[in-house]
């Protein structure tokens, strides 16, 4: 190594960054949003399937992993601890949404939210992969967060029943049932 080499530190775990944000290290916080915060954004895109609702969904759920940091088992991985706030978050949104909509506040948003494409200028790729996002939306929560994780964020089932508070062998069942119900509903509008 020569004199203008410095040497190389080891990226800090996300239990170390958090016990250093506990002490007080905002740096160390910010660094934690910064490592998870794509795949927390990309979740919460698809369970509510707004853009702009899933930005401030996640400014909601970095919030709230800041004021909750204390709660957080160092023993156990940060992102799966992550995603069951974000889910939370999300569950929240639902639940305002259904209870404005119930007071008549919100049908505007249900009629821009399911505006599908003009199909003139999506091919048929794009069509596809729209009616399938519809359909997971359709899914129950308990059977679509899963499934989301699963594949678009790449847990483990260990990973996702820590996140979600269900075992292995349910976490697969419920993946299992979420895929036949996608492939079911595929066949029949086909």
């Amino acid at each position: 190594m020569t004199q203008t080499e410095k040497p190389v530190k080891p990226a800090l775990t996300d239990s170390e960054l958090v016990i250093l944000a506990r002490s007080g290290d905002n740096s160390a916080f910010g660094q934690l949003i910064r490592r998870h915060q794509s795949a927390i954004f990309r979740f919460l895109s698809h369970q509510v399937r707004d853009q702009v609702e899933a930005n401030d969904i996640a400014q909601e759920t970095f919030v709230a992993l800041f004021r909750s940091l204390d709660r957080y088992d160092t023993g156990r991985p940060f992102l799966a601890w992550a995603f069951v706030i974000a889910r939370n978050k999300a569950r929240d949104h639902h639940r305002r949404r259904a209870a404005l909509r119930w007071v008549g506040i919100d049908d505007h948003l249900d009629q821009t939210a399911s505006q599908l494409p003009d199909p003139e200028h999506e091919t048929a790729e794009r069509q596809e992969l729209t009616q399938v996002g519809v359909l997971i939306q359709a899914l129950p929560e308990s059977l679509r967060t899963p499934l989301l994780l699963s594949a678009m964020e790449g847990l483990s089932h260990e990973e996702i029943g820590a996140a979600i508070g269900v075992s292995t062998k349910a976490v697969e069942l419920r993946i299992y049932r979420a895929r036949k119900a996608l492939r079911t509903q595929l066949t029949q509008e086909r």
